[in-house]
């Protein structure tokens, strides 16, 4: 990323309808489309994060859980809806099958 100032996005290069605040405190503008998948991908964070925390907690959390976290907070954002647990819902089960992690997350 170089720096442009905040009226462009700061992925797509286009007008920014947003400004965010990063990890930093730097601001970054970005477009609406940007902006759509920041917000979702940081709402199913979120939850997953908490997630990845009770199967620390419960001292279930190995390499293969972890890929099944990540590939959620990777994918959930891009399935269809608004509600941020129905979207992570729409892929958490298929994703556990696939990783071979269903018994232990779903038992969470």
């Amino acid at each position: 990323m170089t720096p442009q100032g905040t009226s462009v996005c700061v992925y797509e290069g286009g007008p920014a309808v947003t400004v965010r605040t990063g990890k930093n405190g730097n601001q970054y503008g970005l477009c609406a489309s940007c902006a759509d998948i920041t917000e979702r991908t940081d709402a199913v964070s979120k939850i997953m994060e908490d997630f990845r925390t009770r199967m620390r907690k419960a001292e279930r959390l190995d390499e293969r859980i972890e890929e099944f976290i990540n590939g959620v907070i990777i994918c959930a954002p891009l399935a269809p809806g608004t509600d941020p647990l129905a979207r992570i819902s729409a892929v958490f089960h298929r994703l556990a099958k696939r990783c071979g992690v269903e018994a232990e997350v779903t038992a969470a």
